[in-house]
This record gives C-alpha cells, structure tokens and sequence, in this order.
C-alpha cells in the first residue's frame, strides 16, 4: 500500500506555536509560497497515479485544505480515524508549556503518557485506518502533526517511539509505501 500524506495547511494556531490537537480550527488562507507548493504536490500526486480514495480527518482544517488541493467536500471522506492527538489540558496551550511539563517522556517515550488521550491510541488509530483500507493500492491522507509524525515513526521502526524526534511541516507530503 501507498500512503501519500499532507500535512494540512497552518492556522493561527500553528503561526502562534499553540497546541490544538482536537479544536477545530480554521486554516489560514494560503499565501503565494504555499500555493506554489500546493502545486507541486499536486503534480507529484499525478505522477504516482490515480489514489483509491481521498480521506480527511473529522476537523475541517484537513477538509479545508483537500479543498485547496482540489478536492470537493463530497470526494473527500471525512475518517475520525485521522484525527490528531487529543492534547487535554494542553489544548490552545503553547507548545512549549506541555514540552517543560511532560519533558524527556515526551521526546523520548510519549507511548507512555496520557493527555487527553493515551498517545498510545494514536498508533492504535494508525494500524485500524491500515487494517480499514487495506484493499487499496494508494491513499491521500490530508492529515495533522502529531498523526504524520507517528504515521512517519510507525511504518520506521513499527511503533510511535520516534514520532517526536520527526519534523513534518504544514503542507509537507510524504510518501510511504508499506508492506
């Protein structure tokens, strides 16, 4: 299976270094960098051939971006699946607060913490979307960070340890191809 995987596009959430893991919160609108960009991923996407099937999150930052990449509401299918990490209390923090109080359990073991959810469902929610579309042969994924990176740690090293030892940027595109 081929996993193409975009990062949505940023918010004012991203801009101002806040955490918003399950608020739903509206993309920017694109700027002239991000749009040349939009366009070579979308060239890339040609060029890899036609995806099975187009999935977003449940929180329209995803759905708002698959838009801006050309995909219509009705040929993007909303899968909670996707969804990012719930942060708990962390939510509309800024990111640095939760890494000075989580620390190296963060970089190093986050499987272990509970947030607003255990971080170890994320790798749960990763192998059942596999497991969910494994008659595929290419997905697009518009997706979050935290899901990205432990997408990115998972199929490396078969678990999430490494997720934040990654940087994945909005509007990056990776593509995985697992076996």
């Amino acid at each position: 299976m081929k996993l193409l995987v975009i990062r949505h596009l940023p918010t004012q959430y991203n801009t101002s270094g806040l955490l918003q893991g399950h608020l739903d919160i509206d993309i920017e609108p694109p700027n002239q960098e991000q749009l040349l960009r939009i366009a070579e991923n979308q060239r890339k996407i040609q060029q890899l051939g036609p995806v099975d099937r187009v999935l977003c999150s449940s929180l329209n930052r995803t759905a708002q971006t698959a838009l801006a990449y050309g995909y219509a509401e009705r040929s993007c299918i909303r899968e909670p699946l996707l969804d990012e990490l719930d942060f708990g209390c962390y939510e509309g923090l800024p990111r640095q607060e939760m890494w000075d109080a989580l620390g190296e359990t963060w970089w190093q073991s986050p499987e272990k913490l509970v947030l607003g959810e255990p971080v170890l469902a994320l790798q749960q929610r990763i192998t059942r979307l596999l497991e969910k579309y494994t008659q595929d042969e290419q997905l697009l994924l518009f997706s979050h960070g935290a899901w990205t990176r432990a997408l990115l740690s998972y199929s490396q090293i078969g678990d999430i340890r490494e997720m934040n030892q990654m940087t994945v940027n909005n509007n990056d595109m990776l593509c995985l191809t697992l076996t």
